[in-house]
């Protein structure tokens, strides 16, 4: 007699199939040297003309890579010093349809990022930062030698890649404090410290559109809306915000009114530039 196979016992068989790859998968990935794996990596950082090297690199169960003491940089140039870098496969992110996790820390500053399964050309993901100044950036992305500067408590964007290829999404951010310098020599304020800052968001082709944007400056509440052109290049990119200064009673600003414009009860604070190198002006009315 011919023997004939239950559709049922197929349906056991391939997730049998499946797991058996993986764990194949997961210990391969695990037995393989961190060099190895690390030399995968530098061909994709050379391409945007950045080098890595790492005290210690090494796998972990079930399928992670994870770097200690990373050194990211340019060819003869200045390096970011980085304590870890983590990146896994997680099971759990394919409910979500975001398995990949990376996970970078340098002391208390972290970046985390969920994606898609293809983490190389990504649909869409998840970013959160947390206690992020420009000081951990430097000397890489050396916002500060401006004169600029940032704290970051929180922030948090969620994006998809349309089948165009445009990026979209929307976020959120708070900071502790943004310092954006004056450089017209007839203003005695050389430096605007704008303190408990909150942002609402969207990226939109490139730009990162500030909706709203809301903080206090030297104890008056401040407020307006923005736009970041070319956000995924700071060094070219655009900036323009347009900030109100409510009626402030105290401070620097506060002398000015009494000075030059007594009849004024607002000011505006101007912010153009890029990101990198951001200069803001006063306007009184």
């Amino acid at each position: 007699m011919r023997r004939r196979f239950s559709p049922g016992r197929w349906l056991w068989l391939a997730p049998g199939a499946l797991l058996f790859l993986l764990v194949s998968l997961s210990v391969l990935t695990y037995t393989l040297p961190g060099d190895v794996i690390l030399s995968s990596v530098r061909p994709f950082l050379a391409r945007e003309g950045l080098t890595i090297s790492s005290e210690s690199a090494r796998t972990e169960l079930p399928l992670a890579f994870r770097m200690d003491n990373v050194v990211i940089g340019r060819p003869g140039g200045d390096s970011l010093l980085l304590d870890t870098v983590r990146v896994s496969w997680e099971w759990t992110g394919l409910l979500r349809w975001l398995p990949f996790h990376g996970i970078v820390s340098k002391g208390k500053a972290t970046a985390e990022v969920r994606t898609s399964p293809r983490f190389w050309d990504p649909g869409k993901g998840r970013l959160a930062l947390a206690s992020l100044s420009s000081e951990d950036l430097s000397p890489l992305i050396p916002i500060s030698s401006s004169g600029a500067g940032f704290q970051l408590d929180t922030a948090g964007m969620r994006w998809k890649r349309s089948a165009s290829g445009n990026m979209t999404g929307t976020g959120t951010g708070r900071f502790a404090w943004v310092r954006v310098p004056i450089p017209e020599p007839s203003s005695p304020i050389r430096e605007a410290l704008l303190q408990d800052v909150t942002i609402l968001f969207a990226l939109r082709e490139g730009s990162l559109i500030i909706s709203s944007f809301t903080a206090t400056y030297e104890g008056a509440r401040v407020e307006g809306t923005g736009e970041v052109a070319g956000i995924l290049t700071p060094s070219r990119s655009a900036i323009t915000f347009y900030l109100k200064i409510e009626n402030p009673l105290e401070g620097k600003i506060a002398a000015i009114f009494d000075l030059l414009a007594k009849n004024a009860k607002n000011a505006n604070l101007r912010i153009t530039g890029t990101l990198l190198s951001p200069r803001g002006e006063f306007q009184f009315f």
